[in-house]
C-alpha cells in the first residue's frame, strides 16, 4: 500500500520494451539502480512500470543497446496536474477542497454515546456540552483520559465508561450499575446499613460485611434493617468490649409484590395506507438547515418518518453536514372497537411488556395474580405479581431511613 501511494505521489508510466538485446537493455537498468516492476514477458516484449525519474533515462538506454520502448500510459500526481494546468480554475478547486477537508479533520463533527439506559443519549450529550465538548471543538483540546474520570466523579451510577476518539468521531460508551446507592457505598467510606426498601420475604442472604440482621424467611417492611453496620467486638468470655462501625455489604433477595394496574378503552383507531408517498430533503450545514426543493404535496393524514444521515468521508472522518429524509405516507383513519377476545389479548400484550421490563432488570417473576376485565367500553388489568428480586438500600448510620 506504501509502496503505491508513494509511486502515484511521484508519477510512474507503463513502458512496452520490443527489438533486439532487450536483456542488455534490462541490465542496463539494473546497473543504473532504476527501479522496474511488475515485468512480464508476452509476445516476444517485455511490459514493465517504472518511475517518472526513471523513464526519462530510457531514451539513452534504448540508443545503447538498439531496442525500442513505447510508454504505454502515464499515471500518478504530476500527470494528473500536467494534464489540468490549463484548467487553473479545477486545480485550485481541488486543492481548497484537499485543504478544507484537513482543517475539518481537526475538529469534533460527531458524538455517540452506547450503553446507557437510566441516562438518555440527549442528557449525556448536554453534560458533555456544558463540558466544552461539542460539534466543532478542537480535536487537540479532548482529553479522553480526563472526560472518562470526570463522567465516572459526576454520574456515581456509571460503573464504567470509556471514550475513544478516532477521525472526527467521540465514541461514549458506559455501563451502569443495577443500583446507584450500592454503588455509592462501595465507592464511598462512610458507615451504613443496608435496608428494605418495602416490604418482602427474605429469600437468601450473603453478608460480604456488617452483621446479618434476618435470616431465610424472615417477613420484612420498609425500614427493616438486613445487614447492620455496626458490628460488635467481644472478648473471650462474651462480654462486648466494643461496636464498631462498617459499611454493610452484601447479596440479599427477597419475594415481594408488584401492583399492576392499567386500563384502556376498546375503542380505538386503526390506519390504512393508501400506498401513495412523499419525500422531503433537508441539508444540515453547521447550525443551518435548508430545505431543498421537491415535489409538493398535502396529505389529511399521515404518518412521518425521519432518518438521520450524517455525512462522512469513511468510518471515522465525519463532517460538519447531515441529510434528513422526510418519508410521509398517506393513511385513513377509521373506529373500530375491540371485541372482548381482542381487549384481552391486547392487554395481555401491554402486561407482557411490563413484566419483560423487569426480567431485563435480573427480576424473576414468580406468580402472576392479575385479572383482566371488560365492561362498558373499557378493559382493565389489575392485580399483584409475585416476583423475585435483589434487595435492599443503603442508609448511612446514624440518619432517618430514606
Amino acid at each position: 500500500m506504501i509502496f503505491s501511494i508513494l509511486h502515484f505521489l511521484g508519477g510512474y508510466c507503463q513502458v512496452v520494451l520490443c527489438g533486439k538485446n532487450q536483456e542488455r537493455f534490462l541490465n542496463l537498468c539494473v546497473g543504473r539502480q532504476i527501479l522496474l516492476w511488475r515485468l512480464v514477458r508476452k509476445d516476444g516484449h517485455y511490459i514493465f512500470y517504472v518511475s517518472r525519474a526513471g523513464a526519462k533515462e530510457l531514451e539513452d538506454i534504448s540508443q545503447k543497446t538498439g531496442c525500442d520502448h513505447r510508454i504505454l500510459c502515464k499515471r500518478g500526481l504530476p500527470f494528473l496536474f500536467g494534464r489540468y494546468r490549463k484548467r487553473k480554475l479545477f486545480l485550485a478547486a481541488l486543492l481548497f477542497s484537499g485543504a478544507g477537508l484537513y482543517v475539518l479533520s481537526l475538529f469534533l463533527w460527531q458524538i455517540r454515546t452506547v450503553g446507557s439506559q437510566a441516562h438518555s443519549s440527549e442528557e449525556l450529550m448536554d453534560y458533555l456540552e456544558e463540558r466544552g465538548i461539542k460539534s466543532g471543538t478542537l480535536l487537540s483540546s479532548i482529553s479522553c483520559h480526563e472526560l472518562e474520570e470526570q463522567i465516572r466523579k459526576d454520574y456515581k451510577d456509571i460503573a464504567w465508561v470509556s471514550c475513544d476518539l478516532k477521525g472526527t468521531l467521540l465514541t461514549v460508551t458506559v455501563k451502569e450499575t443495577l443500583d446507584k446507592e450500592a454503588l455509592t457505598a462501595r465507592t464511598e467510606d462512610v458507615p451504613c446499613d443496608l435496608v428494605a426498601s418495602k416490604k418482602g420475604t427474605i429469600d437468601s442472604i450473603v453478608v460480604r460485611s456488617g452483621s446479618a440482621m434476618v435470616k431465610k424467611g424472615d417477613k420484612v417492611r420498609a425500614g427493616d434493617v438486613l445487614i447492620s453496620g455496626q458490628v460488635g467486638l467481644y472478648d473471650d468470655s462474651g462480654t462486648l468490649m466494643e461496636t464498631a462501625l462498617v459499611k454493610a455489604e452484601g447479596d440479599i433477595t427477597a419475594t415481594t409484590k408488584l401492583r399492576y394496574e392499567d386500563s384502556f378503552s376498546m375503542l380505538h383507531y386503526t390506519k390504512e395506507y393508501t400506498g401513495r408517498s412523499l419525500r422531503k430533503y433537508r441539508l444540515l450545514l453547521g447550525e443551518k438547515l435548508f430545505t431543498l426543493p421537491g415535489r409538493k404535496e398535502t396529505y389529511r393524514y399521515y404518518d412521518e418518518k425521519t432518518r438521520h444521515y450524517p455525512l462522512h468521508i469513511g468510518p471515522q472522518l465525519y463532517l460538519p453536514a447531515a441529510l434528513y429524509v422526510t418519508v410521509r405516507s398517506e393513511c385513513r383513519i377509521k373506529e373500530k372497537m375491540y371485541t372482548e377476545e381482542q381487549a384481552v389479548r391486547e392487554a395481555k400484550k401491554r402486561l407482557h411488556l411490563f413484566l419483560e421490563e423487569y426480567r431485563s432488570k435480573g427480576v424473576t417473576i414468580l406468580e402472576n395474580r392479575v385479572k383482566i376485565r371488560c365492561a362498558d367500553g373499557m378493559c382493565t388489568a389489575k392485580g399483584k405479581i409475585l416476583v423475585r428480586e435483589a434487595f435492599g438500600k443503603v442508609r448511612e448510620i446514624g440518619t432517618d431511613s430514606m
